[in-house]
């Protein structure tokens, strides 16, 4: 018969707490026995407690790569560029055990092109909740930024947030909706744990993923792919160096 997760938690806290400091002597050594026996029961038992509260654990988190690439081919329409490139990148960066800086994805494209389809994808095939698990944070501009007077506020908030998240689990997701939106300074404030730190404050952000969404650059994706349909050339022979000079001007011309 297993024991009951809440009743063997509850003495075990109880003892932790310093109880123990208050018994009499033979009650101490009781005490001190139960707690010996508990520390057995714990250990033998811990994998059916992680099954019950999710946790930064392989159980919780690992990357399914057959997954990703199947939902890539049979969910994702139209987008033959970002999937060849999404799964290599994401790929890479899973199996890799000692990454160098975070994995940063930057999502471009008009309202409907699957930017925040795709971040679902990425998020189902890596963490067993998916999008609902409790490592992965989705930030929206016009929700969570609204007011452009408090942008000092907005910076200090989010760097405790992702520090705070980051120290729990640092296989943590960070999804940034609407950036054309955002104050042009507030991402700012993270650009540090984008970069090739080994540490910053004691925390390391190298196994976190990082996904911007925007619709900046819309104009120029549709411009270049109305280009190969009036020379009568295929969709799917559009690559990426035809989009990435298009792309780059059209975001960085932005003036946010």
């Amino acid at each position: 018969m297993q024991p009951r997760k809440r009743h063997v938690l509850l003495l075990w806290l109880l003892f932790c707490s310093g109880v123990a400091e208050a018994l009499e002597p033979i009650s101490t050594t009781i005490a001190v026995g139960m707690a010996a026996a508990l520390t057995g029961i714990l250990a033998r038992y811990q994998n059916i407690f992680y099954r019950f509260h999710e946790c930064c654990r392989p159980e919780w988190i690992s990357f399914n790569e057959t997954r990703l690439k199947t939902d890539l081919e049979s969910k994702l329409f139209g987008q033959h560029i970002a999937s060849r490139i999404i799964l290599k990148a994401v790929n890479g960066f899973m199996s890799n055990d000692n990454p160098k800086k975070p994995l940063v994805l930057s999502l471009h494209g008009w309202t409907g092109t699957g930017k925040n389809f795709v971040s679902k994808l990425i998020a189902d095939s890596i963490y067993a909740e998916g999008m609902q698990s409790s490592f992965v944070h989705v930030f929206t501009s016009t929700l969570h930024f609204p007011h452009s007077e408090h942008i000092a506020t907005y910076k200090s908030q989010l760097q405790q947030w992702v520090r705070g998240n980051v120290t729990n689990c640092e296989r943590s997701m960070f999804i940034f909706d609407e950036m054309d939106k955002m104050h042009p300074g507030l991402i700012d404030s993270i650009k540090p744990y984008l970069d090739y730190y080994d540490k910053l404050d004691g925390v390391s952000y190298r196994k976190s993923i990082f996904i911007f969404l925007s619709n900046a650059g819309g104009d120029g994706i549709i411009q270049t792919v109305l280009d190969f349909w009036r020379k009568g050339r295929d969709r799917k022979e559009i690559e990426l160096k035809d989009l990435e000079t298009a792309l780059s001007l059209s975001v960085f011309n932005n003036n946010k």
